[in-house]
């Protein structure tokens, strides 16, 4: 799909993709805290080296929120 990239940042997705908050929410926990209080304004490529977060995975999970097909999308 292209629509999310790992340049931007957590706030514009979820700006733009506000169904994309559960998946950040299941980072938490890998991530040591809350992503949006650590993280809001930082790049998905930077949160993710930051927090040894798996790029492509994150990716793949906030562009799937993006379907029409995903159960429980907005």
């Amino acid at each position: 799909m292209g629509a999310i990239t790992p340049e931007m940042t957590i706030f514009e997705i979820l700006c733009q993709h506000r169904h994309t908050e559960r998946v950040f929410r299941q980072y938490d926990a890998a991530a040591g805290g809350c992503l949006y209080c650590q993280a809001m304004f930082d790049s998905l490529e930077e949160v993710a080296r930051r927090y040894g977060l798996d790029l492509n995975r994150l990716l793949d999970e906030l562009e799937q929120t993006l379907s029409p097909l995903s159960d429980g999308g907005g």
